[in-house]
C-alpha cells in the first residue's frame, strides 16, 4: 500500500510537471556584439516556459556546440535568449570573405566544379594574362551547373578570398575578361613577384 501511495504521488507530480512544460534554449552567457564569431563561453542552456509558437523561433539547447564559430548578425545582451535569426555561418573559412564570381560557364571548366575544389583566377587582357587568385577554395557553386541544357545564363562560383584578393577579383569581374583554371591538386601558380 506504501508502494501503491509513493507511485501515485510520482505519477501525480509527473503529470503536474507535464503542465509546466519547460525546454532547453540557448542563452548568452555575456554581451556578443554583432559580428563577433561565437566561442563556447559566450553560450549556456536555460531551461525556458514558453509556448509553441516562441519556442519554435529560439535556438534549442540542444544546438549549442553547433552554434560556436557562427557569427552574431546583432549585438545581444547577456541573458538574452537567441533566435533564429540572431546567428549566421562565417562567409568562409579562417576568417577570409566570400566573393562570387559571375562568369560564362565554358570559362570556368565547363560548369565541372564542385564545393571545395580549388581554383585559380586569371585576368585577360590584349597586354596579356595575369592570375589574380591562386588556389582559393571554392565555397559554392550553383546546383544546376551540371548537365543543363537550359545555357549558363545567371552560373557563377563563390571562393574564399582574404582583403586585397576580394578587390583584385573585384577589379577582374568589372574587366570583363576572366577565365578560371581548377586548380585542385596542383602545384602553386607561379605569379609576378
Amino acid at each position: 500500500m506504501i508502494l501503491a501511495a509513493i507511485l501515485a504521488f510520482a505519477t501525480n507530480l509527473m503529470v503536474l510537471r507535464g503542465q509546466e512544460t519547460t525546454r532547453p534554449a540557448v542563452v548568452a552567457t555575456g554581451r556578443i556584439e554583432a559580428g563577433r564569431v561565437i566561442r563556447a563561453t559566450d553560450l549556456t542552456v536555460a531551461e525556458v516556459d514558453v509556448d509553441d509558437s516562441l519556442f519554435a523561433t529560439l535556438l534549442a539547447g540542444g544546438q549549442s556546440s553547433a552554434l560556436v564559430g557562427m557569427v552574431a548578425t546583432r549585438t545581444i545582451e547577456a541573458g538574452h535568449l537567441l533566435s533564429v535569426d540572431d546567428l549566421r555561418p562565417a562567409a568562409a573559412p579562417s576568417a577570409q570573405r566570400a566573393i562570387s564570381i559571375p562568369i560564362e560557364i565554358e570559362h570556368a571548366v565547363g560548369g565541372g566544379l564542385v564545393t571545395g575544389d580549388r581554383i585559380d583566377l586569371i585576368s585577360v587582357s590584349e597586354s596579356g594574362s595575369e592570375y589574380i587568385l591562386t588556389g582559393a577554395e571554392v565555397l559554392e557553386v550553383p546546383s544546376n551547373a551540371r548537365g543543363s541544357l537550359t545555357g549558363a545564363t545567371g552560373f557563377f562560383v563563390v571562393v574564399a578570398v582574404d582583403d586585397q584578393e576580394a578587390l583584385a577579383v573585384a577589379a577582374a569581374i568589372r574587366s570583363g575578361h576572366i577565365e578560371i583554371a581548377r586548380s585542385t591538386g596542383s602545384s602553386p601558380a607561379a605569379t609576378k613577384p
